[in-house]
C-alpha cells in the first residue's frame, strides 16, 4: 500500500510539474492603484499575473507599504506606476534592488499637464511654514514635485489619456514577452476602442451639468473637470494629507456661496469630516466620489467613471 501511494505521489508531483510550464512562463507584472492594474489586466490577459498593490479604499498619498508588498517586487518582470502620487514603488523597487523596468505613465503620455496644487489664495499656512511641511511629512510632498515640476498627476481620470496610455502599456508586455506581442497588440486596440466609447457616454452623461459648479474633496479632478466642461470651484484639501485650515475653509466657503454650487464631493479613499464641515456651513448635500476604483460596483475602470458621471449628473443636475 506504502508503494502504491509512492508511486501515486510520484505521478502527481510529475503531473504538477508538467503541467505548470504555461504558468511559470506567465508575465508578473506589478501595478501601483486600481485603475492601472484593471487597465493591464485588459491588455495583458492570461499571460500575465496582475498584481495591485494599493488596496481598495486606500489613499497613495498616505499608503505605507508593508514588507509583503515589497517582497512581491523581487519576482516582478514589470512594474507600471502612474508617476508623482505613487514613488513608493520607486522606493520599494529600490529597497529590493528589483530588476525588473519600471513604466511611469506620467513620463510616457503626452498631455497638457495642470499644477498639482490648489491656487485659490491662503490656505493658512506663511510659503516658511509650507516648506518647513514638506520636508517634514515623510517626504511626500517633495516626492508629489520628483521630476514633474509640481504636475497634477490624475491623469488616469480622462479616458482619453488612458486610451493613450494602453497601446504603451501593450509595448511593454511584448517587449518582454514577445511570443504573444500581437494579443498584446489586439487587447489594446480593443480596449482603445472601448475607453472611447466609455468616453462619449460620459460626455452625454455629463452634457446636462457643462458648467456647472464643481467643489471636489482634493486635486483629483482638473483633467476630468477639463475634459468634461465643469468649473472647478476650489478643492477642500489644500494639499494631499493636510487638512484645511479655519482661513482656508472660510475663503472656500466664499468662492462656494459666489459660484452657486449645488453639492460638495467627499471621496472614498480620504477622511469625509473636513467636507461635512463645508457641506453643512454651506448648507448644500454632500455626495461621495471615487477616484481610485476597486470597491463593489467600480471594479473595472469603465464602472468607475460611470460611478463617478452619474453621482456627479445626481448632485449638480436639475
Amino acid at each position: 500500500m506504502k508503494r502504491i501511494f509512492k508511486h501515486l505521489l510520484t505521478l502527481f508531483t510529475l503531473g504538477f510539474i508538467l503541467g505548470m510550464p504555461m504558468a511559470w512562463a506567465q508575465l508578473t507584472v506589478i501595478t501601483s492603484i486600481h485603475p492601472l492594474y484593471d487597465l493591464t489586466q485588459e491588455v495583458a490577459g492570461e499571460h500575465a499575473k496582475v498584481i495591485r498593490l494599493l488596496p481598495p479604499g486606500a489613499s497613495p498619498h498616505t499608503f505605507d507599504p508593508t514588507p509583503r508588498d515589497a517582497a512581491q517586487l523581487e519576482t516582478a518582470d514589470l512594474l507600471i506606476m502612474n508617476g508623482v502620487l505613487d514613488e513608493w514603488l520607486v522606493e520599494m523597487s529600490e529597497a529590493v534592488n528589483a530588476d525588473a523596468p519600471l513604466f511611469e505613465l506620467i513620463a510616457e503620455l503626452e498631455f497638457e499637464p495642470l499644477e498639482g496644487h490648489d491656487d485659490h489664495g491662503d490656505d493658512g499656512h506663511s510659503d516658511e511654514e509650507e516648506g518647513e511641511e514638506h520636508k517634514d511629512e515623510e517626504g511626500e510632498a517633495d516626492h508629489d514635485n520628483h521630476d514633474h515640476g509640481g504636475v497634477n498627476p490624475h491623469l488616469w481620470l480622462d479616458p482619453t489619456l488612458m486610451a493613450q496610455a494602453v497601446p504603451l502599456i501593450a509595448a511593454q508586455l511584448a517587449d518582454l514577452d514577445p511570443e504573444n506581442a500581437q494579443v498584446y497588440q489586439a487587447n489594446a486596440e480593443r480596449m482603445v476602442g472601448e475607453l472611447n466609447e466609455l468616453d462619449a457616454e460620459l460626455i452625454e452623461t455629463l452634457k446636462p451639468v457643462a458648467g456647472a459648479a464643481f467643489v471636489p474633496f482634493h486635486d483629483a479632478w482638473p483633467y476630468f473637470v477639463r475634459h468634461y466642461g465643469l468649473d472647478l470651484v476650489v478643492e477642500i484639501e489644500p494639499a494631499p494629507g493636510r487638512e484645511p485650515s479655519p482661513a482656508y475653509i472660510a475663503e472656500a466657503l466664499e468662492l462656494i456661496e459666489g459660484s452657486g454650487a449645488k453639492a460638495i464631493f467627499s471621496e472614498v479613499q480620504l477622511p469625509p469630516r473636513p467636507a461635512e464641515v463645508v457641506a453643512e456651513s454651506a448648507e448644500l448635500p454632500l455626495y461621495l466620489l471615487d477616484p481610485l476604483g476597486g470597491g463593489e460596483g467600480r471594479e473595472t475602470y469603465g464602472d468607475l467613471m460611470h460611478y463617478n458621471a452619474q453621482t456627479i449628473l445626481e448632485a449638480l443636475g436639475e
